[in-house]
């Protein structure tokens, strides 16, 4: 009987993670006719030899689990890696000649340590991130404002080069996950290209490559996937420099951002999955890396005195926890997490009160939610018991959104994009696997006397479905990213999409202020310069002059009220804004004059939030211009307890300092405490 030709060579299906090796079917010996009637159903009978009495063996080979290490070296294709390097650079070429954006001011531009260059760092290894924004949010994360520094120091306030650096670091987040994904997924090289193409060109991304102050979580990527391409090094050779190299890859992660520590859970998941070492072994693994946790918490809580810091009481940023609606709004969350992953677009800066209206047990999205969560760790737990690529890609999703999700469940903070940098990797495993099954034939079509099809024949209409996939992501990021140029087109670019945010309407407003003052400044100018002719002004100069005054106070004017419009709008969102109260003070303080509108509505903001330090300090400033103009003591007096008062509310607050201490040294008043009678009185 002639034998059935096998499949063979490099077009034959390789095992995989998601693709176990098939068993081979034993071949049927044939068996001389005898008298006895040949049975229509065809044997399966086998001759055998006898066998000897002896004692039993195992004859079984050793479990891949049970094997020591080191396990096979798994080597690099590197085309892939530079492909994915040159494209994340490329990606965020047009960011090049943005200036600062949004967190860049209070990061950079406000952060009096990173100012200092050098000089600053001993003192931002001890202070915690928003220390200059009069909030405690305990969050720890030194190691970005630290590069920030540097930058001031070298380059001074040049964002050009910081958007540089933050796409040749997003270009080496490319190099080092192309490199872990062909050392997870072996012989299986156009997969892992295609899993890192997604996480490189999704448009997600912006918010982080595009904004400065984004670098602490690509740097907190970027050394957790660092740190487990050095694990996986140590796998294959067992020296333990690696595990050295791990360790400290997984500190300098911790120093970038302290939600880092999730990614202690992907390194089992990495040995389980893709090393295939059982539970035990890949648990037990942990050790050096745990030790890491506990000394950089323990640093954390010397360093700055506190673990969790103290949320606010915030409508605009922390709603869900005054409503108390964080559990069903988090289900609610992840429904909008997943359709941006899939679907990113629109993009918007701010999801603040109220874009994201709260979750409930009659909103349907928040069903949807609970449903797919329930639906998606069924399929996590069924995807890690057959270790399949689609339940790696779950695996990743839910640890790394874990503190994007409790940021909503614990502490009832809003939306955010940024939450989900690291969770596209994961979304990338489950639609290239998704995908590839659907698009990609066994080499042989199902016929084992087909001759086997190419690799790049089978993955054809995959690779044309990826490319239209890749283009568009890319074509979304490049469209998105001058968006990010300024904070007057960041702020304008989200009216259209998110009008019931109250913050977008007050940073909107806020711009308009900013040119506003432009304008008064521009006219104060050319007062200033028309008096100082000498002798003096002739009456066609004073005329022109007066015609260009008149001019850009009219531009201010209505610069302020545009301003008012948005403000009036942010209120009406969230009537006890009082950051929007302080921006209309603002308008009637220095664009629009009105002192006594400015007076209420500084109080405004006080009332609504008594802990705004430059409140305080702003209405100083009116009485103490009043004071003297009008030669009140009292005046002066409340013009120095309001400088006190934003030195107690916020003690790194400058300004107040500063006027508190000019104004004493003017008028030796340093008053501390007023009675009713008098702050009511003015």
């Amino acid at each position: 009987m002639a034998k059935k030709k096998q499949p063979s060579g490099p077009g034959q299906d390789r095992p995989g993670p998601d693709r176990p090796s098939r068993p081979v079917a034993p071949k049927s010996t044939p068996v001389s006719a005898t008298n006895r009637p040949i049975p229509v159903r065809p044997t399966e009978s086998t001759v055998r030899p006898p066998v000897r009495s002896t004692a039993p063996k195992s004859v079984d080979p050793p479990s891949i689990t049970d094997l020591h290490l080191p396990i096979a070296v798994r080597p690099v294709v590197w085309w892939p890696l530079a492909v994915l390097a040159i494209l994340g650079f490329a990606l965020y070429a047009n960011t090049f000649g943005h200036q600062y954006a949004l967190d860049d001011i209070a990061a950079v531009s406000q952060n009096l340590f990173v100012k200092r260059g050098l000089a600053g760092i001993p003192d931002l290894m001890r202070t915690e991130f928003w220390h200059f924004s009069n909030i405690s949010l305990g969050y720890y994360r030194p190691l970005s404002l630290i590069t920030f520094a540097i930058e001031q120091e070298y380059f001074k306030d040049n964002p050009n080069i910081s958007h540089m650096i933050n796409a040749g670091l997003y270009a080496l987040t490319g190099l080092s996950i192309g490199a872990l994904l062909q050392k997870w997924l072996p012989g299986q090289t156009i997969t892992a290209f295609l899993i890192g193409l997604v996480f490189i060109a999704h448009p997600l991304h912006t918010e982080i490559v595009a904004n400065i102050k984004g670098r602490d979580e690509i740097l907190s990527f970027l050394f957790i996937s660092l740190m487990l391409l050095a694990y996986w090094r140590y796998l294959e050779t067992k020296q333990w420099g690696w595990i050295l190299g791990a360790c400290v890859s997984l500190y300098l992660a911790f120093l970038s951002k302290e939600s880092s520590i999730v990614s202690l859970g992907l390194i089992p998941a990495m040995q389980y999955w893709f090393a295939r070492r059982n539970v035990w072994q890949s648990l037990i693994s942990m050790g050096p890396f745990l030790i890491v946790a506990a000394l950089f918490f323990y640093q954390k809580k010397m360093m700055i005195g506190t673990l969790s810091g103290t949320p606010p009481v915030d409508w605009a940023n922390y709603p869900y926890a005054i409503e108390k609606t964080q559990k069903s709004t988090t289900f609610k969350f992840l429904i909008y997490y997943i359709r941006l992953l899939a679907f990113p677009h629109p993009l918007v800066y701010d999801y603040s009160y109220n874009v994201i209206p709260s979750g409930g047990k009659g909103d349907l999205l928040t069903w949807a939610g609970f449903f797919a969560f329930v639906g998606m760790i069924w399929l996590t737990w069924k995807g890690f018991v057959k270790r399949t690529l689609w339940g790696f890609g779950l695996f990743w999703f839910f640890v790394t959104m874990a503190p994007g999700l409790g940021f909503i469940w614990l502490r009832g903070g809003i939306f955010a994009e940024r939450f989900a940098y690291a969770a596209v990797m994961g979304f990338g495993f489950v639609l290239v696997w998704a995908l590839q099954k659907l698009l990609v034939r066994d080499a042989t079509a199902g016929s084992p006397d087909v001759t086997p099809k190419p690799v790049l024949a089978r993955y054809a209409p995959l690779l044309g479905l990826m490319a239209v996939v890749i283009g568009l992501y890319s074509f979304k990021t490049i469209e998105r990213n001058p968006d990010w140029e300024n904070n007057f087109v960041l702020f304008n670019s989200a009216l259209p999409y998110a009008p019931n945010s109250c913050q977008v309407q007050r940073h909107v407003a806020n711009e308009w202020i900013e040119k506003g003052l432009k304008d008064r400044n521009k006219a104060d100018s050319i007062a200033n310069a028309t008096n100082a002719i000498k002798p003096k002004p002739s009456v066609e100069q004073i005329k022109k002059a007066q015609t260009l005054i008149d001019t850009n106070i009219a531009h201010a004017n209505i610069h302020g009220r545009w301003a008012l419009d948005h403000l009036q709008q942010s209120t009406r969102i969230y009537p006890n804004f009082g950051e929007a109260y302080f921006s209309m003070a603002y308008v009637f303080q220095k664009i629009t004059p009105n002192v006594d509108s400015a007076k209420y509505y500084y109080k405004q903001t006080i009332r609504a939030a008594n802990a705004y330090a430059p409140a305080y300090n702003n209405l100083g400033v009116i009485y103490q211009g009043e004071g003297f103009a009008q030669n009140n003591r009292q005046k002066l007096e409340l013009a120095s307890y309001y400088y006190n008062r934003s030195m107690v509310v916020n003690p790194a607050y400058v300004d107040g300092q500063n006027n508190r201490m000019n104004l004493m040294k003017a008028s030796g008043i340093d008053t501390k405490f007023l009675p009713d009678s008098i702050l009511n009185k003015y």
